[in-house]
């Protein structure tokens, strides 16, 4: 795949010596306005649910947006003072996303949707790390982690260090992860484009795909698609150098697997034309292995135990039998019509149309073609089989791309329309587009984030303000009539009066969101480790089940194939104790082998083995 030489002269070619001017800039900017945006909050004492605290960062946001227009007014026609000041505002862009999100979970401690399905599991591995240094999976003891434990480990030794609560600093990290999306995506960026169009393609990626709760695969994809062009690509402004590449891509497999597991055929033929196209492939294909090399030595502590286990122990592949009506939505940009979706569409465009004559196009459509594939394969193998494949998550990384495409592409085009038409441009177009743009962008956002007036229909960010705290108190802003069923943590954790860990079955996985405590099964299977092998477990739990004799029932709980299991937390049901469809009975629980506490809120009864952590 040939790129003519008149691509030399795009729009897009980036002026030497600009770009780490750009990143510093960026950077310098960003560092002392976000840390502005953790505390303007809390000097405004505002309630996010309220008219006014709703307003916050659309002020804020407005404010930031007339300073950048005014010193690109007053800048008049200078290339380098226009570059500064995209620069400077692609790093108050991230302190505004933080300002943003800091505003919608001021009064609660909680992250978006805080202890919900995924999230839960997020902050049960942050739990896990903050009492253990290892790769390990706290919903299945002796597992070790199937979902990349990047994100969880820096929570949990964070919290370690600043002797906090692991859930207490999920929020925090959505906020950081999200802001350094922009700065990353940007920094990236900047080397292969001019810093305005850097900045709108950062934006655009962000309003593509802005759910907070997933803040790590927001980021993993911001970066992904700019270290795709540098890496299997050779953009005019280069390659990044192999070690740096390899290091990014092992980041980026500890954070989230997706972009490389749903871009797989794109990557392969993105990888399969750079070397067709190269005058030195042997060199090319040493670069790609030594950047291999490099992210398997990163990302080496988690994925080596994942794979040792898979490879010596086998595993029972449950996580892609979760179905979802997401699955029946067409990839972006067919799902909606709206102003993402005509973005999207000039991106789908733009790619076909500059396949042959600018540097992105071609590597843009492997990627964006790639993903299709795997969207149309995956969907045939679910019919046929009902793994999922997790293809329904495509639109995380299609949604991304296609928006940055659009930019690119209209980035491409207007220069090119104008020259067409023989005119020439108003002074401060540009600087108008790229203004309206960011405000869109803005707006779309900001009104994404803040927790909803509608608290019987709860957005992520209004489910954290209704979360009860495990020792069952409410967040500042909560509303009592609206408040969700929390769990006792606090009074389970009393109720076995230990600090040590006891591998537990818990009837509710919100126990290990709060207790470093190791789970012998999750409950829910389709999220369950495939290396736990959660049928086998839960096959051998029933049997447990069946025991009748208290004494029998002591002595094969405390030799069950994977350890002992010391604490049972059950719904209480009267006659019977129940874990999912499983029954226990109270007499199984002799009083020789357990202490057993009933009456704990939510129909909670705990049974503890004796000499548990003693």
């Amino acid at each position: 795949m040939k790129i003519a030489p008149e691509a030399v002269r795009s729009a897009l070619v980036v002026r030497a010596g600009g770009p780490r001017r750009d990143c510093v800039v960026a950077v310098s900017v960003w560092i002392p306005a976000s840390a502005v945006a953790l505390v303007l909050p809390r000097w405004a004492d505002l309630d996010p649910f309220s008219v006014r605290g709703a307003a916050l960062p659309l002020a804020a946001g407005a404010l930031l947006l007339a300073l950048a227009v005014g010193a690109a007014v007053s800048l008049r026609r200078s290339r380098d003072a226009v570059s500064t000041v995209s620069s400077a505002a692609a790093g108050l862009l991230a302190a505004w996303v933080m300002l943003t999100l800091r505003s919608a979970l001021y009064g609660t401690p909680y992250g978006f949707s805080p202890l919900d399905g995924d999230m839960g599991r997020m902050s049960a591995m942050a739990t896990h790390y903050s009492v253990a240094w290892a790769n390990g999976d706290p919903l299945a003891v002796g597992a070790p982690s199937e979902y990349p434990p990047l994100q969880p480990w820096l929570i949990g030794r964070a919290a370690a260090l600043l002797g906090l609560e692991p859930w207490r600093l999920l929020g925090t990290a959505e906020m950081l992860f999200l802001s350094c999306a922009v700065v990353l995506s940007f920094t990236l960026w900047r080397r292969l484009v001019p810093a305005p169009v850097a900045l709108a393609a950062s934006a655009a990626g962000l309003v593509a795909f802005h759910e907070p709760a997933k803040a790590f695969v927001i980021l993993t994809v911001a970066v992904f698609v700019p270290w795709v062009l540098q890496t299997l690509w050779t953009p005019p402004a280069g390659r990044l150098p192999w070690p740096l590449s390899g290091v990014v891509a092992g980041l980026i497999l500890c954070t989230y697997l997706g972009p490389f597991m749903l871009g797989v055929f794109g990557l392969a033929a993105l990888a399969a034309a750079a070397l067709r196209r190269s005058g030195d492939r042997r060199g090319d294909v040493l670069h790609m292995m030594k950047v291999v090399a490099v992210a398997a030595a990163v990302s080496g502590w988690y994925l080596v135990p994942y794979a040792f286990v898979l490879l010596t122990r086998g595993g029972q592949t449950v996580q892609d039998l979760y179905v979802s009506a997401g699955m029946l939505a067409f990839p972006p940009p067919l799902g909606e019509v709206s102003l993402l979706g005509l973005l999207q569409a000039t991106g789908l465009a733009g790619a076909l149309w500059y396949r042959r004559t600018v540097w992105w196009a071609a590597p843009m459509l492997c990627l964006i073609g790639g993903l299709y594939l795997y969207w149309a394969v995956m969907a045939a193998r679910f019919v046929l089989t009902g793994h999922t494949m997790f293809f329904h998550y495509v639109p995380r990384v299609l949604g991304p791309v296609l928006a940055i495409c659009g930019v690119l592409a209209l980035a491409q085009a207007g220069p090119a329309l104008v020259r067409r038409l023989g005119r020439t441009p108003p002074h401060g177009l540009g600087t108008a587009a790229l203004v309206m743009f960011t405000a869109w962008c803005g707006l779309t956002l900001g009104r994404a984030w803040m927790p909803n007036a509608d608290r019987t229909a709860p957005n992520p960010a209004a489910v954290a303000h209704q979360q009860p705290f495990p020792d069952g108190r409410s967040p500042r802003f909560a509303a009592p009539e609206h408040m969700l069923s929390g769990f006792p943590a606090a009074r389970v954790a009393r109720a076995v009066g230990t600090k040590a860990r006891p591998v537990t079955l818990s009837c509710d996985e919100r126990l290990f969101a709060f207790l470093p405590w190791r789970a012998y099964l999750a409950v829910d299977r389709t999220a369950a480790n495939s290396m736990a092998r959660w049928d086998d477990r839960y096959a051998e739990v029933g049997r447990l089940a069946a025991v009748s004799d208290p004494g029998e029932f002591a002595r094969r709980s405390a030799a069950m194939r994977h350890g002992s299991i010391d604490v049972f937390v059950l719904w209480d049901e009267g006659d019977v104790w129940s874990w999912k469809d499983l029954r226990f009975r109270p007499g199984q629980f002799g009083e020789t082998a357990f202490t057993v506490t009933r009456g704990l809120p939510g129909g909670l009864v705990v049974a503890v083995r004796h000499g548990t952590g003693r």
